[in-house]
């Protein structure tokens, strides 16, 4: 019997959100999944090798260019605050009309929002990721468009709750968590930092590095405890890291590396840090995928009080909740995880353990197909 087909609608890059990436490999065994995106050459290349022979094809439109460029992604905002319809958009517009699929499954809200005439006749499940509890224009576009959705899907059960009232929907969103599908498991996989990592204690932090995510304060306090090093991992403002590196100098900085493969240098980490400030509720009730990357290497963590670690981190003991604006206090954590590493270890690899995603995305798609 032929597979039924389900459509992903994204309107981005693929690899920039791996909770879809865990979608795409709870589901290629299951069902014949097409993709509409936003590629590069070589990032449908890439997809192509990772997903050939698993019964996912990629219809993506493909940048001319073979990097998304700042101005390229602000021509791309500026399109979207406009209502103007780009070429990508008529090209992907066709795509959805000319494609036979069972269900259309639109991978995040900002594409259900760009997206909003075509979905008025269609059958989807849509993934909201972020919550916009500071941008309620947003929140107004949206509404509409989760109501009429089959299901909607969230991170954190706080955000589901929010969401069904904010956006006056029957009933709870479903929670699955960013968690991914596959994780190496196995520490300090061979790449092109090992010989910089090696022989090292490293406290990791992963993600966008400004002053608005400050992490001062975790470089100060490790650069005073001998034999730890501080490793920044991910893209950020070219002033305020040359401003750390100048500041603190066994500091370590690697830039974006594209999923999966960014868990290479994961696996090195012997603490890993998930820091968010109170900037808006979608900081507060976080749902970070790296605490799920961190928790399958059974990395420790240490985290700032939030409700959205406490009920993770913190219910598990999978790690520390310090003040991350503290160098003493951060130094207190350290010390802590380190002394009590394989207790911290053991509750992390158990938080990991502690639901299956692939589970959860099935019951989505068996629900809706």
């Amino acid at each position: 019997m032929a597979l039924k087909t389900i459509l992903f609608l994204l309107n981005r890059e693929c690899t920039y959100l791996p909770p879809f990436m865990a979608i795409l490999d709870s589901l290629c065994g299951e069902y014949a999944l097409k993709v509409i995106s936003y590629e590069t050459s070589g990032g449908k290349e890439d997809l192509e090798k990772m997903y050939q022979d698993k019964n996912v094809v990629f219809l993506s439109s493909v940048l001319q260019d073979n990097q998304v460029t700042f101005i390229c992604r602000l021509k791309r905002k500026l399109r979207r605050c406009l209502r103007i319809q780009s070429e990508w958009h008529r090209e992907a517009v066709k795509l959805i009309e000319s494609t036979h699929y069972d269900l259309l499954w639109v991978v995040n809200e900002t594409t259900a929002v760009e997206y909003a005439k075509e979905l008025r006749r269609e059958k989807y499940v849509l993934n909201i990721f972020e919550l916009y509890d500071i941008v309620p224009s947003f929140l107004k576009e949206l509404k509409p468009l989760a109501q009429r959705a089959h299901a909607v899907i969230v991170p954190e059960y706080n955000r589901a709750c929010m969401l069904k009232f904010w956006l006056q929907l029957d009933r709870i969103p479903r929670v699955i968590p960013n968690k991914p599908v596959f994780h190496p498991g196995k520490i300090n996989i061979d790449n092109d930092w090992s010989n910089q990592l090696i022989g090292k204690k490293i406290l990791l932090y992963q993600g966008y590095i400004n002053r608005n995510r400050n992490v001062e304060a975790i470089c100060r306090a490790v650069e005073g405890i001998s034999g730890w090093t501080m490793v920044l991992m991910g893209k950020g403002e070219n002033d305020y890291l040359e401003y750390l590196k100048s500041n603190y100098p066994h500091l370590i900085h690697i830039g974006y590396i594209n999923p999966p493969h960014h868990l290479d240098i994961t696996s090195w980490a012997r603490i890993g840090v998930v820091k968010y400030d109170w900037f808006d509720l979608n900081h507060v009730y976080c749902a970070p995928n790296k605490t799920w990357e961190y928790a399958g290497f059974g990395i420790p963590m240490i985290g700032n009080e939030l409700p959205g670690l406490r009920y993770s981190i913190g219910q598990f003991k999978a790690g520390v909740l310090a003040d991350l604006d503290d160098p003493e206090t951060i130094k207190e954590a350290i010390a802590e995880i380190d002394s009590h590493y394989d207790e911290y270890r053991n509750n992390a690899q158990q938080f990991y353990n502690s639901c299956s995603v692939e589970l959860l995305i099935r019951s989505v798609a068996k629900d809706n197909c």
